[in-house]
This record gives structure tokens, C-alpha cells and sequence, in this order.
């Protein structure tokens, strides 16, 4: 229920929840992440799940709550935990940040067609960044290479590698050394 808990690994509320992999329909239609939660039985309603739960852990994987950052609403999985977690998540709701997300989007030649940068609804839906969450801030930033090298400066050998790489801007790539960031620490 709080970030706190999630770094402690002390969660307030244990129940079991029911984890989907939303459909690209149901994403195309409206908007969000990947995953969303509910209970079966529906004794916890559908909008305190969406809205008020910050996490889900099912002993596997823990789920983070997108909403809560404002980058969509519904849950993206954690794909790297170390100083800080590694999400990807849908398009920031922040004006400025999406601005940004869609301009770097159009430089590394990732807009959809030439339509004077203007994105249908669905595209703008379906598009994923990575994110990472600071564990002692509690602040999220949308990962671009000049972000990662960044990340990197302080490990030399490893910023090395980054900037050795053909595809910088490839978000499989980002995950790649946000691991070993995390890994190392």
C-alpha cells in the first residue's frame, strides 16, 4: 500500500489476486500497462486495485502500480531490482515528460508514418518506455541513452560497453545495462 513497503518487502495487506496480461485490444481501446489485477470473487473492488495499491508481489514477480508515477494506469512488472527497480510502462500523463518521450521516439525513428507528428490514439496507447524508480527517492525517470550513460559514468568498463553498442536507443539494450547497474550494487 506504500512504497515503503515495497522496499522493505513488508507488505500491510496480503491477499491473492489475479494477475492478466491485457489484451493489445483492450490497450488500443484504453490506454494503460500490460497487467491488470482482480480479485475473482470481487470482494475487492476493481477501482481500489487500479487506483490505491501501490504494488503486488505474487512470490514470483512484483507488479508496480503505474498509475501511482502517472504513466498509465494498471501494472508493469518489475524487470530489474537493485538501487533502483526497472519498469517498462506505458506514456507518461505529464505533458512535459510525454513531449519528451515522443520527441525522443521520432529521433530514433520510431513514429508511425509522416503525419506531421501526430499519433493516432492507439499507436500513442501501445507504445512502452523504460523506466527506472530510485529507491531512495521514490522519483521515476524515463530511461534515454543520454540518461544511461549518465547511470554508467560511474562505472567506466561498463559505459565502455554501452557506448560500444550499434543500438543505444534499443530498450532491450537499456534493460541489459540497467541489470548490471543493479547487479553490481
Amino acid at each position: 500500500m506504500s512504497f515503503e513497503e515495497i522496499k522493505e518487502k513488508t507488505p500491510s495487506l496480503s491477499t491473492e489476486l489475479e494477475i492478466e496480461r491485457r489484451t493489445k485490444g483492450d490497450i488500443k481501446m484504453n490506454g494503460g500497462n500490460d497487467y491488470k489485477l482482480f480479485k475473482s470473487d470481487k470482494s475487492i473492488k476493481k477501482k481500489t486495485i487500479k487506483k490505491e495499491y501501490y504494488a503486488y508481489a505474487d512470490g514470483d514477480s512484483l507488479y508496480i502500480n503505474c498509475i501511482k508515477y502517472k504513466i498509465q494506469p494498471w501494472y508493469a512488472p518489475v524487470l530489474s531490482d537493485g538501487n533502483f527497480f526497472v519498469i517498462r510502462g506505458g506514456i507518461s500523463m505529464i505533458p512535459d515528460i510525454q513531449k519528451k518521450q515522443l520527441d525522443n521516439q521520432a529521433q530514433l525513428g520510431y513514429m508511425f508514418g509522416a503525419i506531421g507528428g501526430a499519433i493516432s490514439g492507439a499507436k500513442l496507447a501501445m507504445l512502452r518506455f523504460i523506466y527506472v524508480i530510485d529507491k531512495e527517492t521514490n522519483q521515476i525517470t524515463t530511461v534515454s541513452s543520454g540518461y544511461l550513460s549518465e547511470l554508467l559514468s560511474d562505472t567506466p568498463e561498463l559505459l565502455k560497453q554501452y557506448e560500444a553498442e550499434e543500438e543505444k536507443g534499443n530498450q532491450e539494450i537499456f534493460i541489459k545495462y540497467l541489470k548490471r547497474l543493479n547487479e553490481q550494487n
